[in-house]
């Protein structure tokens, strides 16, 4: 009846020793703020390809390929599969082989007779198998296990927020470079539409209609316009080298595909409550995974307050010839068991227990940070793709009234009936609304880009695939 309760009482002891890791209980709105309409779906496929232009498309292949901060995340997933196999590796026992040859004399001054003829001089060969393997009673190996296989879990989700980031930042920086294409058309048909009203204002002013004034009013608007050619001429360069890195390549120029207010608005927005995204953001699960790697560190680090017990045996064979080494009668071979407990360590294993006591107490404010951030960062997105779709439809509105009153403004000044500052009026706000109508279709299109990120979903996953495909 003992031996039964002692049994019990280990198996129970060793039991506490496991890791049990809790989920946490996370503070979860229960919609958000801005409402959506049905499309969760959306979020489980290749969203880009909603904007119908083939060369995004072949961009995000590209980058998905070849992008270096994404290969760089795949090999360290490669890494954490090496540490998991170093781990599994302490379930099993270890077995060295060992071979030695040592020449030998023995010393005249030991008080050991010698026997006659036998030379003081001798060899020694000696070989032999030497094994030990440590029992896990206390779950210190078991823990470890754990431990890797949860960051090894954890750096793939690391991968897959890689591979998110390059995807959405492919399509925000192809968006931002046909937005400042668009800029640049629109500056050039200023410019010109600005050399005409110069060639107006000097001929109204050699006819002697009007004064200088205008002319010079006519040649700084014609410097302005010059001014933003020049810096989207710059700008467009550097857009596309940006571009260019995230691509894996050379700085070079890149093909164009649609226009910006050429490509297609999606139908829907992605929705889904804000619990979804506790399993469908990559970030998200890396932090849960590194929590449940920290926790099972902890009790990795309670099992070495319980002794280590360990296996160890010999066999090998010894001769002071080679040619009888294999059948020399001087065969030995030995086996025991080895327990080793700690019993003065000046509280190194305490300390060694409060440490990852402590980083797991991080991990945990992390992951709930973690999760704080995701709905900052989903509600923004939804407000922001609401909001930028009304702006939209406002400068477009604005551009047209702006036009009509330029129109208007330039044939009463022709009239006579209004002087030239009312026309330079109407010039800059169309060329100012122009520029931020440009400005509103690219951020309207990165503001949905931003909104896939933050919502995640089986879209992550896909890329995450191809890039792995491309791989190898």
């Amino acid at each position: 009846m003992r031996k039964i309760q002692w049994m019990l009482s280990f198996f129970v002891l060793t039991g506490c020793l496991r890791p049990n890791y809790q989920p946490q209980y996370v503070d979860i709105p229960c919609e958000w703020r801005m409402a959506t309409n049905e499309g969760n779906t959306l979020c489980n496929y290749r969203w880009w390809k909603q904007f119908q232009d083939p060369v995004l498309d072949e961009l995000i292949l590209i980058a998905l390929s070849n992008n270096l901060d994404l290969q760089v995340a795949i090999r360290r997933v490669f890494e954490y599969y090496a540490r998991l196999g170093i781990s599994n590796a302490a379930f099993y026992p270890v077995i060295d082989g060992i071979a030695s040859y040592n020449r030998m004399q023995s010393s005249i001054a030991l008080p050991v007779d010698q026997p006659i003829g036998v030379p003081r001089t001798f060899n020694d060969f000696q070989g032999y198998l030497n094994g030990t393997w440590e029992l896990d009673f206390w779950g210190r190996i078991y823990s470890a296990n754990e431990a890797s296989f949860a960051e090894l879990l954890a750096q793939i989700q690391a991968r897959r927020t890689v591979v998110m980031t390059v995807v959405t930042s492919v399509a925000n920086a192809y968006f931002v470079l046909r937005q400042l294409d668009a800029q640049l058309q629109i500056s050039k048909k200023t410019l010109e539409s600005r050399l005409d009203s110069l060639r107006l204002a000097k001929d109204r002013f050699e006819l002697g209609e009007t004064s200088e004034i205008e002319v010079k009013q006519a040649e700084a608007e014609v410097e302005i316009a010059i001014i933003r050619v020049i810096e989207f001429e710059r700008d467009i360069p550097r857009q596309e080298n940006l571009l260019s890195i995230l691509l894996g390549e050379n700085p070079h120029s890149v093909i164009r595909g649609l226009a910006i207010d050429d490509m297609d608005y999606p139908l829907y927005i992605p929705e889904g409550l804000p619990s979804d995204l506790l399993t469908r953001r990559p970030d998200i699960m890396q932090a849960e995974d590194n929590l449940i790697a920290a926790n099972a560190r902890v009790t990795e680090a309670r099992a070495l307050y319980f002794p280590q017990i360990t296996l160890t045996g010999q066999y090998g064979s010894e001769s002071d010839q080679l040619k009888n080494f294999l059948s020399s009668p001087a065969e030995f071979w030995q086996y025991g068991v080895t327990a080793v407990q700690s019993i003065f360590d000046a509280g190194k294993i305490y300390y060694e227990v409060r440490v990852n006591e402590e980083l797991r107490n991080q991990v945990l404010f992390t992951y709930r940070q973690t999760i704080l951030n995701a709905f900052r960062e989903v509600d923004d997105a939804l407000i922001t793709t609401e909001k930028n779709r009304e702006l939209v439809t406002e400068h477009i509105k604005q551009v047209k009234i702006l036009n009509e009153y330029l129109h208007l403004a330039q044939l009463r000044y022709e009239e006579g009936e209004i002087d030239y500052l009312n026309v330079l009026d109407a010039e800059r706000q169309l060329f100012d609304t122009e520029l931020q109508l440009a400005q509103a279709y690219a951020d309207n299109l990165t503001a949905i880009v931003s909104l896939y990120k933050a919502l995640g979903g089986g879209w992550v996953a896909d890329a995450d695939a191809i890039a792995l495909e491309c791989e190898y």
